[in-house]
């Protein structure tokens, strides 16, 4: 008598439905905020134009300060000797406007730099397809969004540090008496302030190349913000209009020149706290819709 089995390979080869939640739900848990940061860091490290435009800024930012460091300290041993004026005055104000002026100098011509970092941190995932890849292996585009964003904001972050701090360095080196002022309140704020200038900055480009999808679109709105935009309100100030000069005070470039210069008392227009939390909303106004857009948009 011969008995015959027949065998469902199919049956065989997939799981029962709970098993299958359970091992689905395993994977989605397997990829944690920590491993979006860890992805997003590799990401961004491997693509060549990321780790050639943080080469350009931090060269040609260190070149700039140290240009400038031998220019004015020259002026600083000068005026010292009773050869000439000071540019900067006299006493601890005087060392600390120097300080500042060395290291964040080149913040306002580097801020397009770190809005070029911003706009491909994205642009380029949209470019190449990968950001397909990305949202297949995070389905949740939130999380995602945010990895890019604080991964994004370190990275320049650090950049900003080593700029400042290599300022400060090269201004000390080309004159020593300033060092006294380093630990000043007026010099750390005007420091932070800078770095927290260049890392809204790219933020801001991020926000804008996630609504854009679009590299040269990006760079070309970040340019206008940072650079078009000053020189038209500068124009229009011609025309008389009470209102230029107060709206001008609040446009990006302003706003980080008055984040740079430290928590002095100005005598007109916003001072160091209001320039920051200006900055902040520049920023909010594009991550917000940023983030929304990018969570219900199609990927490609």
């Amino acid at each position: 008598m011969t008995s015959t089995i027949t065998i469902d390979a199919n049956a065989a080869a997939t799981p029962p439905p709970a098993q299958a939640r359970a091992a689905g739900g395993a994977a989605r848990r397997g990829v944690g905020f920590a491993g979006i940061l860890r992805s997003e860091r590799i990401k961004l490290s491997s693509l060549r134009s990321i780790k050639l435009t943080l080469l350009i800024t931090v060269v040609v930012g260190i070149g700039l300060s140290a240009m400038i460091g031998l220019l004015f300290s020259s002026n600083m041993r000068d005026a010292a000797a009773g050869v000439s004026e000071p540019i900067f005055g006299g006493g601890d104000d005087g060392l600390q406007y120097y300080l500042l002026t060395v290291s964040t100098f080149a913040a306002p011509f580097l801020a397009l730099i770190f809005g070029v970092l911003g706009v491909l941190t994205i642009s380029s995932e949209y470019s190449s397809g990968m950001i397909l890849s990305t949202l297949t292996a995070v389905p949740k585009r939130t999380p995602v969004f945010a990895g890019k964003a604080v991964v994004l904001g370190i990275v320049a972050a650090l950049t900003a540090l080593v700029l400042v701090a290599g300022g400060l360095i090269v201004a000390v080196l080309c004159y020593p008496e300033s060092a006294s002022q380093l630990a000043t309140s007026v010099v750390i704020s005007g420091a932070l302030g800078t770095i927290a200038y260049l890392v809204l900055i790219s933020l801001f480009a991020f926000g804008v190349s996630v609504l854009l999808r679009s590299t040269a679109g990006g760079i070309a709105v970040v340019a206008g913000v940072t650079f078009v935009l000053p020189i038209a309100f500068q124009m229009l100030a011609m025309t008389g209009w009470e209102w230029v000069p107060t709206v001008g005070e609040y446009l990006p470039a302003q706003l980080g020149t008055i984040m740079s210069q430290g928590a002095i008392e100005l005598a007109s227009g916003p001072g160091f706290a209001v320039a920051t939390v200006a900055m902040v909303i520049w920023v909010a106004v594009v991550l917000v819709p940023a983030s929304v857009v990018f969570k219900r948009r199609d990927a490609q």
